[in-house]
């Protein structure tokens, strides 16, 4: 007795059987790459894992505002960035891709209807042959592991990209806080400078009205307080540049904060080269070059596995109308690798890793090239530092104390107090720029290695 295949039988064994062939393991959360300590207590952007990828763009923006420290700049850059909310949605991305890479191929159904609508005794369909295949791609050599091993590894470097930005935002914000605050210092010596040389003007003049000097000295003591009132003009215009820059880092157009509050003047003795070389280890630019030679090894791997084709298996069921009898049919396509065993595949990804390896010796040598460069600027402006304040600028304040007190009393000349003047501001003006260039060093420092050398300006939170 012949079996009678219904349609619903048909749809039945399929459903069984895609639920069984597409079967798969579930997504594994992925690793992170550990944040490095540099900034690692203060909250960094993150995307969501939502499906909607664009739910939180209407987030409004918070801008510090007031008076602002070190730890506001940086709470509102790591959070508000637009470059770092990029990187973090390219991690996302990077997780999706490993996701697709760890599923299975779709199996296919094939409906065949053969010896239909002919003429004679194949005419209508009591002739006719009746074909449904259910076929699933079988991948061979653990290509699927090794495919989702390549994406995982992807997804670590989008991490790693991610810190290492983050790290970069962190060191550019304390940068760009620096030169707010040394502009601000700029402006205060100036404006104090402004005020000796207008008060040094009145006290010529008054000399002149009593016929005590004579009026070119005095038309020297209003060049110098004009000139002096310039360099108040230029630091106010130098205050709202890196004020704008710095606002910048948070996406805002225009600063809302008014000034920034810190101790531009507290330094530290440099750490060790030692010490500082050897934190080179925890550079986030180097581990990510590590991450990236194991994920070559892992293309290696997978394009290695490619030359071993996959295996096709079909299974189905045929109806013949004419004996109203059924017959179950299974094969298997298997293709032949006679031309194509993977070796353009094979070579390219073995000529990306040496190239890798190239890249990352490059790295290392860049990285520690200006790791060293800018620890010899840090010592320097160090060095700088205590001379200008344990001898330069208290003798210059009190040469120019001494020769202003001597020329009233007609022991100078009014050149001798300009020159005196000149030299003060002069000595103050290469300490703020040694003091910047101190700071600016520590966060490059900071940045290359993704690890705090020292609290870097009083008042703040590391």
């Amino acid at each position: 007795m012949g079996y009678e295949l219904r349609p619903t039988r048909f749809l039945l064994a399929f459903i069984v059987g895609l639920t069984a062939l597409t079967a798969c393991t579930s997504p594994q959360s992925l690793a992170k790459p550990t944040p490095r300590p540099l900034g690692v207590t203060l909250p960094a952007y993150e995307a969501s894992d939502s499906p909607e990828s664009g739910a939180d763009l209407s987030i409004q923006r918070v801008d510090p505002n007031g008076a602002m420290t070190l730890r506001d700049a940086l709470a509102a850059a790591l959070l508000q960035n637009p470059e770092l909310s990029a990187f973090s949605w390219e991690v996302r991305v990077q997780e999706a891709r490993t996701l697709q890479a760890g599923l299975r191929p779709n199996p296919e159904v094939q409906l065949e209807l053969e010896n239909f609508a002919g003429t004679d005794d194949f005419g209508g369909t009591g002739q006719s042959e009746t074909t449904l295949q259910l076929g699933q791609l079988i991948e061979l050599a653990g290509k699927r592991i090794k495919r989702r091993r390549v994406a995982e590894l992807g997804t670590t470097r989008a991490g790693w990209t991610y810190e290492i930005r983050r790290v970069s935002i962190f060191a550019d914000v304390v940068r760009a806080f620096t030169s707010v605050l040394a502009a601000q210092e700029r402006l205060k010596l100036a404006t104090e400078m402004l005020a000796l040389a207008n008060e040094t003007r009145d006290s010529v003049a008054r000399q002149v009205r009593s016929g005590a000097t004579s009026k070119v000295e005095q038309t020297r003591a209003e060049v110098a307080a004009a000139s002096q009132g310039i360099e108040v003009q230029r630091a106010r215009s130098a205050i709202e540049a890196t004020r704008l820059r710095l606002a910048s880092l948070w996406g805002a157009q225009e600063p809302q904060f008014e000034k920034v509050l810190g101790d531009l003047y507290a330094i530290a003795p440099p750490p060790s080269s030692d010490a500082v070389v050897a934190s080179l280890e925890r550079s986030p630019v180097l581990l990510r070059w590590l991450n990236e030679i194991e994920r070559h090894e892992a293309i290696i791997e997978l394009e290695d596995a490619q030359r071993l084709p996959d295996v096709t298996a079909n299974a189905g069921v045929r109806r013949l109308e004419d004996t109203n009898d059924s017959a179950f049919l299974v094969g298997v396509s298997i293709p032949f690798p006679i031309y194509d065993r993977n070796q353009g595949g094979r070579l390219a990804a073995r000529r990306e890793l040496a190239k890798a390896r190239h890249l990352q010796r490059a790295a290392h040598v860049k990285i520690g090239t200006t790791l060293r460069t800018e620890l010899i600027e840090l010592k320097s402006s160090y060095t700088e530092l205590n001379a200008l304040r344990e001898i330069a600028i208290p003798q210059a304040k009190s040469a120019y104390s001494e020769i202003r007190r001597g020329y009233l009393r007609g022991l100078f000349r009014y050149v001798d107090v300009l020159d005196a003047h000149r030299t003060l501001f002069q000595l103050q003006s290469q300490e703020l720029n040694a003091l910047h260039t101190y700071h600016t060093s520590v966060a490059e420092l900071e940045r290359i290695t993704g690890t705090p050398l020292r609290p870097q300006i009083q008042g703040t939170q590391r």
